[in-house]
C-alpha cells in the first residue's frame, strides 16, 4: 500500500518532480521541497473527506472513474495539457475554494522557500497526480469492487449494514436486550413467572461469564477492510512538525468551518 508521498515518487515513472521543475522553473531541490511542503495539505483534505459518508463517496467518484491517470503515468511527455485543468475540480472538492488553495500554499511558501505563486499553479497538477496514484493503488490492491460500489453510490448502504451487523453481533447489546425482556416477563406473568425468568436469565450470565455463551467471531467485511486499506493511503508519509499540522487544521477550520 502507498501513502502519498510514495505515490508522487513514483508518478510519471519516477519523473515527477523533475517535470514539474521544468515546468515551473524551479531547481530540483526546490520542486522536492515544494512537493513535500503541500503533501501535508493533500492529506488533511481526503481525511477531512473521509470523516463523512458522501466526502468519502465523492472523493473515490472523483479518482475511481480513472480520468486521472493520465496524469500519474505520463512520462516523456511530461505535464499534460490538462492536468491544470483537472486538477482544478479535484481542488474544488478537497479544499472547497480558492482561499484555501491561496492559504495552503502561503503556509507551504514559508517551509518550502518556493514563491506562493508558483506553489499555486504547482497545486492543481499534484492533485491530478495524486488521484491517478489512488486510482493505481485501489486497482493495484483489489479495491475495484470498492470503487465500483461507491461509482455507484452504495457506500452509505455498506455503512448502515456493518452498524446493523454490529448491533446484532454486540454481546453487551443482547444482554441488556434479554435483561429488559425478562423484566417485562416477570411484571406481566406474575412474581412466579418472573422470578423463572430472572433465574434464566442468571444462569444466562453466569454461563457466559463461563465461557458457555461465547459467540464465534464474526468474519471480517472484505469491503470494511479495504475501506481502512484506502483510507491508509490518505495520508502523507512523511514526518510534519505539529505547528505545520496545526496551520493546515486551522486554514481548514478558518474556510469550511469543520474542526
Amino acid at each position: 500500500m502507498n501513502n502519498l508521498f510514495e505515490m508522487m515518487m513514483q508518478a510519471q515513472g519516477g519523473n515527477a518532480v523533475a517535470n514539474m521543475a521544468q515546468q515551473f522553473g524551479l531547481a530540483p531541490q526546490q520542486a522536492q521541497s515544494a512537493v513535500e511542503s503541500l503533501l501535508p495539505a493533500f492529506s488533511t483534505g481526503m481525511q477531512k473527506q473521509a470523516e463523512s459518508v458522501d466526502g468519502l463517496q465523492s472523493l473515490i467518484q472523483m479518482f475511481g472513474a480513472g480520468q486521472h491517470a493520465e496524469t500519474f503515468d505520463a512520462d516523456g511527455d511530461g505535464i499534460p495539457d490538462n492536468a491544470t485543468q483537472q486538477g482544478d475540480t479535484v481542488l474544488g472538492q478537497l479544499f472547497g475554494s480558492k482561499d484555501v488553495s491561496r492559504a495552503v500554499a502561503d503556509q507551504a511558501s514559508l517551509s518550502s522557500g518556493v514563491s506562493s505563486t508558483i506553489l499555486k499553479q504547482m497545486l492543481p497538477v499534484m492533485a491530478s497526480m495524486l488521484m491517478g496514484g489512488l486510482f493505481k493503488g485501489a486497482t493495484n490492491n483489489g479495491l475495484g469492487g470498492l470503487m465500483g460500489q461507491a461509482m455507484q453510490g452504495g457506500l452509505g448502504s455498506m455503512f448502515g449494514q456493518q452498524q446493523q451487523t454490529q448491533q446484532a453481533q454486540n454481546p453487551l447489546g443482547n444482554l441488556l436486550g434479554s435483561m429488559l425482556g425478562a423484566g417485562q416477563a416477570g411484571n406481566t406473568t406474575g412474581n412466579t413467572a418472573g422470578g423463572g425468568a430472572k433465574g434464566g436469565l442468571l444462569g444466562n450470565i453466569f454461563g457466559g461469564m463461563l465461557g458457555g455463551g461465547q459467540q464465534q467471531a464474526p468474519a471480517p467485511d472484505p469491503m470494511m477492510a479495504g475501506l481502512d486499506m484506502l483510507k491508509g493511503m490518505f495520508q502523507s508519509g512523511q514526518q510534519v512538525q505539529q505547528t505545520q499540522t496545526d496551520s493546515l487544521q486551522s486554514i481548514f477550520e478558518q474556510f469550511t468551518g469543520k474542526r
